[in-house]
């Protein structure tokens, strides 16, 4: 008997593009676990809420423990409205249907509503910080105060937060340049298709771009899965024992 350990989040939980933690989580090959990957691309706070509400009481999910990772999207999303007017149409749209939240407090609220929720479906949460991204003028004080926020939030209702900035910050050397999506909306049309279908492909990118955490300035590449897969599993033993 396998015990199932839901991983909802966004697309660095879904991995189709750079790696996800799931990939190295299942390489562990534990016996006692299974990982549902629940990472849905773009996603965001007001949507995974939406989501868990339709999946927490089905039977298929029926798991003591949950995987938050969700949030990056809330800033990203808006931080590519000023890389260039093109990012600007298209981002302007897509965070009024993501439902993209800029406003701290109110992003406290709406995160909060999400562990509140499981708590009262008396499921354990391991919450997941944003990740390091190394985009040209990303906004890395916003991130670092969301997260702080997301650590706050955990402490409130006593579950583990792991702070994977931090970790690949700790333990990852440094990129060697700064990376920008300004003009490659195509390249990351191809990245997610070549990705998706030559997984192997992924550090591949990494390394032509010399890039140390990510794939694309934004999703992990198999460094900085594994460092986060290597948590979470700490924090899932600790929990269950």
């Amino acid at each position: 008997f396998k015990m199932k350990i839901i991983c909802i989040g966004d697309s660095l939980t879904f991995g189709n593009v750079g790696y996800s933690y799931i990939h190295f989580l299942n390489l562990n090959r534990n016996p006692h676990y299974e990982y549902i990957n629940k990472g849905k691309n773009g996603d965001t706070v007001r949507g995974c809420y939406d989501r868990l509400k339709k999946i927490v009481d089905k039977s298929q999910y029926n798991s003591k423990i949950y995987v938050l990772g969700i949030g990056t999207n809330d800033i990203f999303l808006p931080y590519l409205k000023f890389v260039s007017m093109f990012w600007f149409l298209q981002m302007s749209l897509r965070c009024k249907i993501k439902k993209c939240i800029e406003n701290d407090d109110i992003f406290y609220q709406e995160y909060n509503k999400i562990l509140n929720f499981l708590c009262t479906k008396n499921k354990q949460v391991i919450t997941l910080g944003m990740p390091f991204i190394n985009l040209k003028n990303f906004p890395h004080e916003n991130l670092i105060k969301r997260n702080r926020l997301i650590e706050e939030l955990a402490k409130k209702y006593n579950y583990p937060f792991i702070d994977i900035y931090k970790l690949q910050k700790a333990k990852i050397d440094a990129d060697h340049c700064v990376y920008t999506w300004k003009y490659r909306y195509l390249i990351r049309v191809i990245d997610a298709v070549i990705m998706t279908l030559f997984p192997f492909t992924k550090d591949y990118f990494a390394k032509i771009r010399n890039l140390t955490t990510s794939v694309d300035g934004v999703h992990f590449n198999s460094k900085s899965a594994k460092i986060l897969a290597m948590e979470i599993e700490k924090k899932i033993i600790s929990k269950i024992n």
